[in-house]
């Protein structure tokens, strides 16, 4: 069985807390790059959950006004949780 993968016109599901904010945000990947200083590269592994994001002082606070958010209303993790364990 061969998957098809999504059309680029066609928006991506996604369960990373980061990407929704993002998105919500109708920031780019590209826009974060450039308010934050890290590369296209970094955002997408965020996104994908292959990596947790760590982030300076300076770039989380770049973060928080990007997305129109305080610390305070971020989620505790910004990486998707590929655990189910926590559901039962």
């Amino acid at each position: 069985m061969v998957m098809a993968r999504p059309k680029k016109s066609q928006p991506e599901e996604t369960d990373s807390p980061f990407k929704k904010l993002r998105l919500a945000a109708g920031l780019s990947q590209e826009d974060l790059v450039r308010l934050m200083g890290v590369s296209v590269s970094t955002i997408r592994r965020w996104e994908r959950g292959l990596a947790e994001p760590t982030m300076t002082v300076y770039q989380m606070k770049a973060f928080c006004s990007a997305v129109n958010k305080s610390l305070d209303d971020l989620p505790n993790s910004l990486i998707t949780q590929r655990s189910h364990s926590e559901e039962d």
